[in-house]
């Protein structure tokens, strides 16, 4: 492979800025870019080991340095590695890394030192995509999901259910080509046992998917009621700026509005959508049809009732219709009116959007909601990629089922456990293609 060279620090001014070159000439191009103080090579260098220096051109001074090395395999990529760390402006950084691409290095594409880690074994696939989910994290929930994967334990469970798949298969296969007497182990009540524990552990991961996604994407919610019920005041509330129009018209919101925004550890993705009701307006028709769709495609629903108007024939007709996700009822404009909410289907909170001093009462809706699984130790699902293949598996094992209930030929069954255990392997990167291994790193940064 290629020695490979990337600024891996954000592309900003900074107190600090870090070119990372991994490869086997690695060592060498930062003892050619880099001059050390005490006049020794950077070859010299051992492990873990770093010196001061400073990077000249044409006998000019460009920048003082610290260069530190890492020897294969104790190193991120299991390469050997430099990193030369300067000040952090913009000009000086490009500038050292246009020497080191000059002495021999040439640039890393993105996610290019978490492949190399990946191919030379240091990390797992789902370690890998981990890592992007620890940087893309905005949570602590969703860091915390993001380093449970980072140290292994969703490789960890993985492993655990496609090695039950193998010890049965291998059982399979034992009886097949040798075995004269049928073990009581591969009767069909046994085997149903075995395979439903299985299957059951696969349906939790899948079901977790959307715990993870809405912890690395953000929670979809999408805003819903009436018209003037004060859909838009609430956008501008939870946004902290006016991000929709506010006024006593109705129908004002049309397009849907979207804003992502971060209420204690939730990340929510808001959309402001047009007031339900009918209309001879053909627009506005138009803009009800995609709230209606938001609703139904929406992982929460915050649902705007004017408390001085109270709750309408057609606002319990529109939340009796929400049933795929859960709905918060925000009673709004209590700094107009005393009235208290009737009794809802749904939570109900209290609020004033044009004067709510805070968002406490949201965030405590949020922690009931959503809340209590990602405070497991149990890794979540964080990516469609591993959901699919989740889904796969759980598929094989639905067929494995149905085989032995009708007593199907055992072979056949061994080939059906064999594909949910290629399924599982293909999630840690055990058995996967290159295009699936660079469909993975192209959500990475360059310098990562």
């Amino acid at each position: 492979m290629e020695t490979v060279a990337a600024i891996s620090t954000p592309n900003a001014p900074g107190g600090i800025a870090m070119i990372r070159i991994s490869g086997d000439r690695a060592i060498e191009i930062a003892d050619r870019t880099v001059q050390r103080a005490d006049g020794k090579p950077v070859t010299a260098l051992g492990g873990y080991r770093c010196a001061y220096g400073y990077v000249s051109e044409n006998g000019t001074r460009l920048d003082d340095v610290i260069v530190t090395v890492f020897r294969a395999p104790h190193s991120f990529t299991g390469e050997d590695t430099a990193e030369i760390t300067c000040h952090g402006g913009l000009y000086v950084t490009r500038q050292i890394l246009r020497i080191v691409l000059q002495n021999g290095a040439v640039p890393a594409g993105p996610g290019e030192f978490t492949k190399r880690a990946f191919f030379n074994g240091k990390i797992s696939l789902t370690q890998a995509e981990a890592v992007m989910d620890v940087i893309e994290a905005e949570g602590a929930q969703s860091l915390r999901q993001a380093n449970l994967a980072r140290e292994g334990r969703l490789g960890t469970e993985m492993k655990q259910i496609s090695d039950a798949l193998v010890a049965i298969m291998s059982a399979l296969a034992y009886w097949l080509d040798d075995a004269e007497e049928f073990p009581p182990e591969l009767e069909t009540y046994a085997l149903t046992a075995k395979i439903e524990a299985l299957q059951s552990r696969l349906q939790a991961l899948e079901k977790s998917y959307d715990s993870g996604r809405m912890l690395r994407a953000g929670i979809r919610t999408a805003l819903l009621g009436l018209p003037n019920a004060g859909k838009s005041s609430v956008m501008n509330w939870l946004c902290g700026e006016q991000r929709s129009i506010v006024t006593e018209i109705p129908g004002t919101t049309r397009d849907i509005v979207r804003e992502q925004v971060k209420i204690d550890e939730f990340t929510l993705v808001l959309s402001d959508t047009a007031g339900i009701r009918q209309s001879g307006d053909v627009i506005e028709e138009i803009g009800v049809g995609q709230a209606m769709h938001e609703a139904e495609n929406a992982d929460l629903v915050l649902y705007v009732i004017d408390a001085a108007v109270g709750v309408t024939a057609q606002d319990r007709e529109l939340l009796g219709s929400l049933t795929g996700q859960p709905v918060l009822v925000l009673w709004n404009k209590t700094d107009l009116t005393d009235a208290q909410p009737p009794a809802l289907p749904h939570k109900c909170l209290q609020i004033a959007a044009k004067s709510e001093p805070s968002f406490d009462v949201v965030a405590v809706a949020l922690r009931e909601l959503f809340g209590t699984a990602s405070r497991t130790d149990t890794p979540c699902i964080m990516n469609e990629r591993q959901a699919a293949l989740i889904r796969r598996a759980s598929q094989s094992l639905t067929d494995a089922l149905g085989l032995l209930q009708s007593d199907s030929p055992l072979d056949l069954l061994l080939f059906t456990l064999e594909s949910a255990a290629n399924a599982l392997r293909e999630i840690d990167g055990e058995q996967v293609s290159e295009n699936v291994i660079n469909g993975v790193f192209t959500r990475f940064c360059v310098g990562k």
